[in-house]
């Protein structure tokens, strides 16, 4: 069974002796690879239908590990709704994306926040799931990126901060909180190329629209603004990546 980097990333944030429940598990990779490695000593797998949760099943299965856990350890269930608090020790929610993670947290944040530490891994919309992170009590701990295929995944870990809310330092659309500057030190190749991307697609956007048409002012000064933080994310990374 070949994994890609982004299992075996998620996998590596637990801490080891730490128990896990996996939401939106679907083949069940990550809480199968903690298993094996003795990473986790129990793992709980949740999924929205029966149909997911046997792909997870199947995991376990060909891995031979299915008697490393038992039945009441597949649930079926919306969000964290399968799971007691304070059950585990860390949450993973992976491959969803920003605003769904976002309202599984925000659906019983009590409960959200029962737990330890949080492994999640938004397939978009990180810059919003930040925001909610940041003003709705949680500290991030720490970003990373990983490989799958022609992507790099972002994932953020999250500890609860003690404070229920706080003011944002900046508005929810800022580029600060999808392109945060811990991503150039994180993996500065990976973030090389999201940087650059996004400075290419800033450029088209800005070459698109007519720089004398009084409509388009307050967007390009944004585009402007947006490429000048990007560009010194840019130097940042290519910086870090000098002295790997």
């Amino acid at each position: 069974m070949r994994l890609s980097k982004r299992i075996y990333a998620l996998a590596d944030k637990v801490i080891s002796g730490d128990s896990v429940a996996d939401i939106g598990t679907d083949h069940g990779y990550v809480p199968m690879l903690l298993v094996r490695q003795g990473r986790s000593p129990h793992v709980i797998m949740s999924d929205i239908s029966e149909g997911s949760l046997a792909k997870a099943k199947e995991t376990f299965a060909a891995s031979r590990l299915e008697d490393r856990v038992s039945g009441s350890d597949f649930r079926i269930g919306d969000g964290l709704r399968t799971i007691a608090a304070g059950e585990v020790d860390e949450i993973i929610i992976a491959g969803l994306g920003g605003h769904t993670i976002k309202n599984i947290l925000a659906d019983d944040e009590a409960k959200s926040k029962s737990f330890k530490r949080l492994i999640l891994q938004p397939r978009k919309h990180s810059g919003t799931l930040r925001y909610y992170l940041y003003t709705h009590g949680w500290d991030i701990e720490s970003e990373s990126l990983a490989e799958e295929g022609k992507f790099a995944c972002e994932i953020i870990t999250a500890v609860p901060s003690g404070d229920e809310c706080r003011e944002a330092p900046y508005p929810e659309d800022d580029i600060r909180w999808k392109y945060p500057e811990e991503m150039a030190e994180s993996d500065p190749g990976l973030a090389l190329n999201r940087i650059r991307w996004k400075l290419g697609s800033l450029e088209e956007q800005e070459s698109g629209l007519s720089s004398g048409a009084e409509e388009h002012r307050s967007i390009l000064d944004k585009i402007k603004e947006d490429h000048a933080y990007l560009t010194k994310l840019e130097e940042k990374a290519v910086n870090a990546l000098k002295t790997f």
